[in-house]
């Protein structure tokens, strides 16, 4: 006996399966990426000093300003790796100094500080005529702001899973350093960019 004869499916038929199956990749990738989404992290200052500072003969600005930054990762599965954290301070839009701190692993939902001695270059540059004379005047007043911005490469972590690398940026408008009482500080809040 003869076996029948199969058809073949219609175009229709083809192009249902092709669509259902799309919809159902694009699904999946939407519930993933909902699931699996990191929230933004948030970075502070949380106290900020000066060592040896002072101005050098040629102008420039010598000394250190030492940071403690506070990392806090919100997310309740992805963990963050941090490759590494580049930190600088500035006065009215004009570079002071800058310093780098090493990467550092934070589990979910995990506080971290770091510390970051950003140095001034004394001799790499002359500062601006106009912002020695405003560092002074509030160096005298006692208290100097300034604005710290923070650059990291990050990746988050699921498991064994892990994104691709991101540039987090983050900028600590009015930073105040007290002279006068190097041991208070209020914290003060970056806004963060991913």
């Amino acid at each position: 006996m003869a076996e029948p004869r199969r058809t073949r499916p219609s175009t229709f038929r083809c192009a249902a399966a092709t669509c259902l199956a799309l919809l159902v990749v694009v699904v999946v990738v939407v519930l993933l990426w909902l699931f699996l989404h990191p929230s933004k992290l948030y970075i502070s200052v949380d106290h900020a000093a000066t060592t040896g500072f002072n101005f050098t003969a040629a102008g420039g600005l010598a000394g250190a300003f030492d940071l403690t930054l506070r990392a806090f990762n919100p997310n309740a599965r992805a963990g963050v790796a941090y490759r590494w954290l580049d930190v600088g301070v500035w006065y009215n839009g004009t570079y002071l100094a800058g310093g780098h701190a090493p990467g550092f692993a934070q589990p979910p939902e995990d506080d971290t500080r770091v510390d970051v001695a950003a140095r001034a270059a004394p001799d790499a540059w002359t500062l601006p005529r106009d912002v020695q004379e405003g560092i002074k005047r509030e160096r005298t007043a006692g208290k100097l702001t300034v604005d710290v911005h923070v650059v990291a490469k990050v990746r988050f972590r699921y498991g064994v899973v892990r994104t691709r690398k991101y540039t987090v940026r983050a900028s600590c408008p009015a930073v105040t350093i007290d002279f006068a009482s190097p041991t208070s500080f209020h914290r003060v809040p970056c806004h963060v960019h991913i």
